[in-house]
């Protein structure tokens, strides 16, 4: 009797693997909510990636976007829209941040359809695949109150300090694909997209002012700007 589920998740499988990528019911975008990494940067999945470009450009995707190649997104089969995944080119060891906005792929043993854009970071546009290892960082799903993790929650981990703010944006999908860059830049510091005065803002956890003085010296090496908020003026608080 304990394999009827696995065989009902074999059909399943099975018959997305039948389908051909059509464009889904538009879903509205939904923020990312925190997911801590698994212990140890854990591998959530392992297997073949591919990349979609020109013959998709500028079609909707499967939660309603407009497909751009030039950007770092993926699609999946199953993970929430708005995941942000690491994906690790085990045949070079290079790595990038992708966001999951589109369904796929559908062809038996590959994982996931990479951008173009992220397929170039991986090297691996060329060739059309890659043994790729899959790590979530933040899984997509509903806004939390707050639209991020306010500071009230982290002072009740004994944390406090000031916040860096790395951008405010009107669109939330330009705040996101900052985000990914901030990830790339920071990994495990833990900058979030909070909701404020109308526009989606890139806020920091709290932070000592040598901390913040350090991660304003490396948004500027990087060409990025930020400013330090005191701590009682974070989102949420």
């Amino acid at each position: 009797m304990k394999a009827l589920p696995s065989l009902a998740a074999c059909a399943l499988l099975l018959s997305l693997a039948a389908c051909a990528r059509s464009p889904r019911a538009a879903a509205g975008p939904v923020l990312a909510p925190a997911l801590a990494a698994p212990a140890g940067g854990g591998v959530f999945q392992t297997g073949v990636a591919s990349w979609y470009g020109d013959d998709f450009q500028g079609r909707a995707t499967a939660n309603g976007e407009i497909y751009d190649m030039r950007k770092l997104t993926a699609a999946h089969p199953e993970l929430p829209f708005h995941t942000l995944v690491e994906v690790e080119n085990l045949e070079n060891g290079r790595r990038v941040l992708v966001r999951i906005n589109d369904r796929g792929p559908f062809l038996k043993g590959r994982i996931i359809d990479l951008s173009l854009k992220a397929a170039q970071r991986l090297e691996m546009a060329e060739k059309g695949t890659a043994a790729v290892n899959l790590r979530v960082l933040r899984r997509g799903g509903q806004p939390q109150q707050a639209q991020g993790v306010g500071a009230a929650a982290w002072e009740a981990e004994g944390v406090r300090g000031g916040f860096v703010q790395a951008g405010a944006f009107a669109v939330r999908e330009n705040a996101e694909e900052l985000l990914l860059t901030l990830e790339e830049i920071f990994p495990g510091l833990g900058f979030r997209v909070a909701s404020e005065d109308g526009l989606f803002k890139l806020i920091s956890p709290p932070l000592d002012p040598a901390a913040c003085g350090q991660v304003l010296k490396k948004l500027s090496a990087h060409g990025l700007q930020g400013f330090i908020r005191e701590s009682g003026t974070g989102p949420g608080e």
